[in-house]
């Protein structure tokens, strides 16, 4: 009796998991614009609260800054250690409940389009931060030391980040979502 007892008090408890992981995966993504690759140039857009900003580029490094270049929110370089011929990609995500605007930010390299950078940014409580990177990647099993192709796309209004290898297979894919529980987003491996 006390062994049935056990198990039943073990469904109920992962039963309790799976709805309450369902609960917490609640972001919805609404739209999402083409992406702008930002080379050697400057590209501006608006954040989630109608603030002109701009993203500025010289082939090693990619800033966030005001529309008037007085303040430098953010610098974006590449994680593989090599600082030059790196072109960024950003295209800003719409997205309800939570109501936000994050960019997405892809860096590669050469001609085959390794990458060597990803992050999701965002305004939280008024500053820009980094809520996913290729960092967050890699604590959930990501190769950091292996070549990647990443590429994103919406899947059941989701942000779904997957990773190919040099021969086109897929090596890692996790969907992004947003855990209402801890005011924050989070990674759900696939």
């Amino acid at each position: 009796m006390n062994r049935i007892s056990k198990l039943l008090a073990a469904v109920g408890f992962a039963s309790a998991m799976v709805f309450a992981q369902g609960q917490a995966d609640a972001m919805v993504v609404t739209g999402i614009s083409q992406s702008m690759t930002i080379a050697d140039k400057t590209v501006t857009a608006t954040d989630q609260d109608g603030v002109k900003i701009k993203f500025v580029a010289d082939g090693k490094v990619m800033r966030l800054m005001s529309a008037d270049g007085t303040k430098d929110y953010m610098s974006f370089n590449s994680f593989d250690g090599l600082y030059t011929g790196v072109e960024f990609s950003v295209r800003a995500i719409e997205t309800a409940d939570p109501g936000k605007r994050l960019f997405e930010i892809i860096a590669t390299r050469g001609a085959h389009g390794k990458n060597c950078g990803y992050w999701l940014i965002g305004k939280h409580m008024g500053q820009w931060t980094t809520y996913v990177s290729w960092n967050s990647f890699a604590n959930i099993g990501f190769r950091v030391d292996r070549w990647h192709q990443l590429s994103s796309r919406i899947v059941d209004q989701q942000l779904v980040v997957t990773s190919t290898d040099g021969y086109g297979h897929v090596d890692f894919q996790t969907q992004v979502f947003w855990d209402g529980s801890c005011g924050w987003f989070g990674l759900r491996r696939m």
